[in-house]
């Protein structure tokens, strides 16, 4: 069940119809201005896929999260496939946001998955029950694949399981106009399957891989081919880049590795 609070490769883009004009167009930044110019922002009734083989893919999903809240003040909406959500960074960045944490932790709305078949349920029976419920201006869906690379799963169910949740999710974001972030998660220690990342990539709308190198993260939009190099800095160490909203820095937030 959902509970209002938070407990202390490169296949083809599926492309996508003309659609009626938006009740509400609006875009998600990241306040990271490398981030932003290559991915246009996140906007709403589109997926965007983070595919990604490093950690900083868990920090990006908390800060869409604490931001999509800021900016829209409305209630956001985790199906959580892969344990990601953690109070302790949803917390730290109401600190550095200078959000009140208590607001903002109230806003978030968590269903955790512990097996592939929980996750069907969440996101095929109660998820759109949920959206209807608290209009949230987002939706993540983190860590999708992973619960179904299960060995006791036959391949096929696994596909077919999946399509349904991606199905559901383009549908869902669709009629109700969310900006909706899934992630695809490479990096605990489960191999991905090719098959089912690609079928992630046909039913997003945009996709972010995330590729960890030396010298930091190659970000590429595939659709586009562009990319960028995106170098995290420690948790506690500040950036310019941060200040590069009004006077008092509250609306900038480069928000690097977790702890």
């Amino acid at each position: 069940m959902y509970a209002q609070k938070a407990e202390p490769l490169e296949p083809q883009i599926l492309q996508v119809a003309e659609e009626e004009p938006l009740l509400r167009e609006r875009v998600l930044g990241t306040s990271m201005a490398s981030i932003d110019d290559l991915t246009g922002g996140f906007r709403s009734s589109k997926v965007t896929l983070i595919d990604s083989d490093d950690s900083y893919a868990s920090t990006l999903l908390h800060l869409l999260c604490v931001r999509a809240i800021s900016q829209f003040d409305e209630e956001v909406v985790w199906v959580d496939g892969g344990n990601e959500v953690s109070p302790y960074a949803i917390s730290s960045l109401c600190k550095r946001l200078m959000l009140d944490k208590r607001d903002v932790l109230s806003r978030v709305n968590i269903s955790r998955a512990f097996t592939a078949y929980q996750l069907v349920t969440l996101i095929d029976e109660k998820l759109e029950e949920q959206v209807r419920k608290c209009s949230p201006s987002m939706i993540i869906v983190s860590s999708i694949a992973e619960l179904f690379l299960d060995k006791d799963m036959k391949w096929m169910e696994s596909h077919q399981l999946l399509r349904r949740c991606a199905d559901d999710i383009s549908r869902i974001t669709r009629d109700h106009e969310t900006i909706t972030v899934v992630s695809n998660d490479a990096y605990h220690h489960v191999r991905p399957s090719p098959g089912l990342t690609a079928l992630l990539y046909e039913g997003s709308d945009l996709a972010l891989q995330i590729r960890a190198r030396r010298n930091g993260l190659l970000m590429r939009v595939p659709r586009t081919g562009r990319e960028t190099l995106f170098s995290p800095v420690p948790w506690n160490q500040s950036t310019m880049e941060e200040f590069r909203g009004d006077s008092d820095g509250k609306d900038g937030a480069y928000i690097p590795l977790g702890p």
